[in-house]
């Protein structure tokens, strides 16, 4: 199981597939939970494309619980080699 999130390119390859579900959510309004998706993929691919780098660094600033690094510590975890 741990070897599906490890292989080199697994951010980018889970971040685009959550984000494509999530946006294809949003346009569904039966089901709110695109959101969720657009904001795990945007996680998941910030390393790679700038403007969502730079959105999370925003968000960092603005969360005062503590709340995104907790889930940035779980994530990076998850994806953690060996």
């Amino acid at each position: 199981m741990k070897r599906l999130f490890t292989f080199p390119y697994a951010r980018v390859v889970y971040g685009v597939i959550i984000l494509l579900v999530g946006l294809i959510l949003m346009c569904i309004p039966v089901i709110p939970f695109g959101y969720v998706g657009v904001f795990i993929g945007a996680y998941l691919l910030h390393h790679r494309i700038p403007l969502l780098g730079q959105a999370m660094e925003w968000l960092r600033q603005r969360d005062d619980s503590g709340r995104l690094k907790r889930f940035e510590k779980q994530v990076d975890e998850l994806f953690a080699a060996g």
